[in-house]
């Protein structure tokens, strides 16, 4: 029970890291009742982690700029990659092989795996934050399916920002939310 409690907050959390939303939109989303939605925001506006602002009659929920926030938020993305692990568990040993080849930078999972729609087919679709284009070769040869993207991480690139968009971190958790300036004072 406690278990899908926190999962909840963490789905909440995750609705949130896409857009500022009011609680009917965020219980349509995860397909819950408005009233155990409710309950789960006032129990993070509690901690400290949500806050939200009058627009008209609607609250518009949002995440604070918080240590406890952004613990949330590192949470809610290791639980969407343990979401993705147990949904498709042949991929841990492709991204475990991946993380030993490639020790350092950022690692990142995007495409249709990362929206939850992968077909039988799909590529896996990976980023890496490197330059070394022996390394992505090297990586292709071990499995097919891989689509190795490299480059700098610069948010202002159509990759980055479709990769912003639509993500599961494998590695650099903090680093990325730095470089997307999520957290910046306002």
């Amino acid at each position: 029970m406690v278990q899908n409690k926190n999962n909840l907050e963490l789905e909440i959390i995750l609705v949130l890291l896409k857009n500022k939303s009011h609680l009917r939109e965020i219980a349509r989303t995860l397909n819950e009742s408005h009233s155990t939605i409710l309950r789960k925001i006032n129990e993070l506006l509690k901690e400290n982690v949500l806050d939200y602002k009058k627009e008209g009659k609607n609250k518009i929920f949002f995440i604070k700029n918080t240590l406890k926030a952004k613990n949330y938020v590192y949470s809610a993305e290791i639980h969407k990659l343990n979401g993705l692990l147990k949904k498709h568990p042949e991929l841990s040993i492709i991204l475990e092989d991946i993380k030993k080849d490639f020790s350092k930078g950022m690692i990142i999972l995007f495409g249709s795996y990362a929206k939850g729609i992968p077909k039988k087919d799909s590529d896996i679709d990976i980023y890496l934050e490197t330059n070394d284009n022996s390394l992505k070769n090297k990586m292709k040869e071990t499995n097919s399916k891989l689509s190795i993207k490299i480059g700098k991480f610069d948010t202002k690139s159509l990759l980055i920002k479709e990769i912003i968009k639509n993500h599961i971190i494998i590695r650099g958790l903090e680093d990325f939310y730095e470089r997307v300036e999520f957290f910046k004072e306002a």
